[in-house]
């Protein structure tokens, strides 16, 4: 019987957009991750005016609120050296979304699970409430509210991930101004725990080496352990308890080993 060997995590890169260019995401490899996730964005619904409808116009329009994860080609799947996970990121106000999360079928499908809060309720309903694993914003605006010390302690208790994307950075001015102010947002409430640093990536070329990332740290008020803490220690963590999450809580694992015949009892 094969036995599945224990993934290499090692550096991490957490939110690879799933309009990546497939053919191109090998090449991640060269920049020393050995592990990706492709991030699967879902924007908050807009508000529809209520209109009563039919019986059955209702049972037809019953659709999953979460999208399915992209389909990973089975040869990148076979020869990729890289360990590829599926994250979705929901965008949300209120913590009605729960309830459409609760009954999609899709979420099942993903490994990680990220929220993007709009609102300061909606931000307390992850910290106390909501079983995810990251909570983003969105690099282009400054943070919508102000951030509680004792919230952010909270999420920190639960296991929840507060997560810092550079490729925005890269291309435009106003979101380098808000990365670098939530970093220190970060730093000043929370003392920077349970961070984790993405790149947010459409393409290629907005991915950096990890040791450029280690670097990059030091512009969020990262020490240089911190740097790799925020890119291997963090994200280990964080895939662990998104493991625990979808599985149940585990102290021991357990793995079938494979015996070998040629060694004969005594």
């Amino acid at each position: 019987m094969e036995v599945a060997e224990r993934p290499n995590w090692g550096f991490c890169d957490l939110c690879i957009d799933r309009g990546f260019d497939f053919k191109t995401l090998s090449s991640i490899k060269k920049l020393n991750y050995n592990t990706i996730a492709i991030n699967t964005y879902v924007p908050e619904a807009e508000d529809e005016p209520k209109k009563k409808k039919k019986k059955a116009e209702q049972t037809k329009e019953k659709k999953d609120y979460i999208p399915a994860p992209p389909e990973i080609p089975a040869d990148l799947q076979r020869n990729s050296k890289l360990n590829i996970l599926q994250r979705v990121t929901i965008e949300f106000s209120e913590s009605a979304i729960a309830h459409k999360i609760h009954q999609s079928e899709n979420i099942k499908k993903y490994d990680i699970i990220a929220v993007l809060p709009r609102t300061s309720q909606a931000f307390q309903y992850i910290c106390t409430t909501l079983d995810v694993d990251i909570i983003t914003f969105d690099p282009q605006s400054r943070l919508p509210f102000r951030m509680s010390r004792k919230l952010y302690g909270q999420a920190v208790e639960r296991g929840i991930f507060f997560e810092l994307m550079y490729s925005p950075a890269i291309r435009d001015s106003t979101s380098r101004k808000n990365i670098i102010t939530t970093a220190h947002t970060y730093h000043a409430v929370g003392r920077s725990k349970n961070i984790i640093v993405s790149s947010g990536a459409a393409n290629f070329l907005q991915v950096r080496d990890v040791h450029d990332v280690i670097n990059l740290g030091f512009i969020l008020g990262l020490k240089s352990n911190e740097s790799v803490q925020v890119i291997r220690n963090n994200t280990w963590k964080l895939i662990l308890k998104a493991q625990s999450r979808r599985c149940g809580k585990y102290y021991v694992e357990v793995t079938q080993m494979e015996l070998d015949e040629n060694k004969t009892s005594d």
